[in-house]
């Protein structure tokens, strides 16, 4: 995770590379919560994720992971775009996001 460089353009044109420190939000693929996720994002698309990767930025999970519960990020939508003023996403795909949620608190 530490291992990659990304590189972004500010939203002055400047040209800036890191590599991301997001310990935090890492989370074992046999915890609990990993396993209830990975069963209701089966159910509710019929086949298990195709990939697990990792948020390049920030959310208010900093709060959450802070206090010692364990945190997963998940949602609707193109995550490269989350928090941009051009971020969209389809209905339908909002609708899917919370049938897994659902899913997920039934398990747990």
């Amino acid at each position: 995770m530490g291992n990659r460089t990304l590189h972004r353009t500010t939203w002055t044109g400047e040209q800036l590379t890191y590599r991301p420190f997001h310990l935090a939000w890492d989370i074992s693929l046999n915890h609990d919560l990993s396993k209830a996720f990975i069963a209701a994002y089966g159910e509710t698309f019929g086949h298990a994720p195709e990939r697990y990767d990792f948020w390049d930025f920030s959310t208010n999970a900093v709060a959450t992971v802070g206090l010692g519960i364990p945190t997963i990020g998940f949602g609707p939508g193109d995550n490269k775009l989350a928090h941009m003023r051009n971020e969209k996403c389809e209905t339908s795909q909002i609708v899917d996001a919370c049938a897994v949620y659902t899913s997920v608190i039934n398990k747990l």
